[in-house]
């Protein structure tokens, strides 16, 4: 646990947040700052800085947590379904992760082109053949 961590604070009851499902490792938890309704986060229990580092005990208990919430939105009596989601997680202040706490977010779509919305200025260097070749 870190303590001046948010998620760790969460966890541990110490700040509130609004929780919609939980299990031994991990916590699901309604994102403060919603892009969409019902945008979810899930967050480790045991404080892992991001994705790259979660051991493989922690990932036994975040995928089906991911598939929990999931099934609950698809379920939801909220006046629209979502008709899809975006499954996303940050790594690193560079790409735009917040709270160095490890924590996937699940964004259910409504309507295209509404809500979070993927876009990207691709600024390639090199082509495919060349970072395959450099990632065997």
């Amino acid at each position: 646990m870190n303590e001046k961590c948010l998620f760790c604070q969460i966890v541990n009851r110490e700040e509130s947040a609004f929780i919609v499902a939980e299990n031994a490792k991990a916590l699901a938890i309604l994102d403060a700052f919603p892009v969409s309704d019902g945008h979810t986060l899930i967050i480790t229990k045991e404080h892992f800085p991001n994705i790259a580092t979660v051991d493989a005990k922690s990932w036994e208990y975040l995928l089906p947590l991911i598939q929990e919430v999931i099934n609950k939105l698809k379920n939801t009596k909220l006046p629209m379904l979502p008709q899809g989601f975006n499954i996303v997680s940050n790594m690193n202040e560079i790409a735009y992760q917040s709270i160095p706490h490890v924590h996937l977010h699940i964004i259910p779509k409504y309507e295209k082109n509404h809500g979070f919305i993927w876009t990207s200025q691709p600024q390639l260097k090199y082509s495919l053949s060349a970072v395959a070749q450099k990632l065997k």
